[in-house]
């Protein structure tokens, strides 16, 4: 759990909680709903935002995609303009919140949808003279040792809902390094790819192609 949460100090609006509510009633796999406030240190003193903590049996918690979880649900927006944050967390800990947070939704009977959302990853392979392509830009990087890259797919259920590729560039010494490999794939290999990302450093349990790695 966040640390420096304490109780809010303004509500959302009536009919956005109202919306809020009726799409847990919905669904059976987030138990309870609290409202808080989070306040963190600036380079200026205390910063604040609010957070709309959700919380999940804690064994579903420690063993499913939380960020599956997420980045699917079509919870209703927050109707405010001041900053504000999601989080999910386990019930057991979420409970601990009530005690000074705003308590916007419990579960009392459980809904007919799962909120069943998980990711799958595979190897990004593209194609050949891409490939190619992207391997020759990147040579004028020393900074930039390897390239790898994923398909992420995000399924509910039997469906698949949208697919991301993600690029994970290792550079000891970073510097720039991300920008490079993200300018080089976007006219190379992610030139048809029309959702992707990346980040620095390599993923752990999941396969990756490697797109690109610096001769040793």
């Amino acid at each position: 759990m966040r640390e420096g949460l304490d109780a809010p100090t303004f509500e959302l609006p009536p009919e956005n909680v109202e919306e809020i509510r009726s799409f847990l009633d919905g669904q059976s796999r987030i138990e309870l709903a609290v409202w808080v406030r989070h306040e963190q240190r600036g380079v200026d003193g205390p910063m604040y935002d609010h957070h709309l903590v959700l919380g999940v049996d804690d064994e579903d918690w420690q063993t499913g995609d939380m960020r599956a979880l997420e980045d699917g649900m079509q919870l209703p927006a927050l109707a405010t303009r001041e900053p504000t944050w999601l989080d999910l967390f386990p019930v057991s800990e979420v409970e601990a919140l009530c005690s000074f947070g705003t308590v916007l939704w419990e579960q009392t009977a459980a809904g007919a949808d799962p909120l069943d959302y998980r990711f799958t990853y595979e190897p990004f392979e593209p194609e050949p003279s891409a490939g190619e392509r992207f391997a020759m830009l990147l040579a004028e990087t020393p900074e930039i040792q390897r390239v790898g890259a994923t398909v992420e797919h995000l399924w509910k259920g039997d469906e698949v809902l949208g697919e991301t590729v993600r690029l994970y560039v290792e550079a000891p010494l970073p510097n720039d390094a991300l920008r490079v490999a993200v300018d080089a794939a976007r006219t190379t290999v992610l030139e048809d790819v029309r959702s992707h990302s990346a980040s620095l450093g390599s993923p752990a349990g999941i396969r990756t192609a490697v797109l690109y790695e610096r001769p040793r």
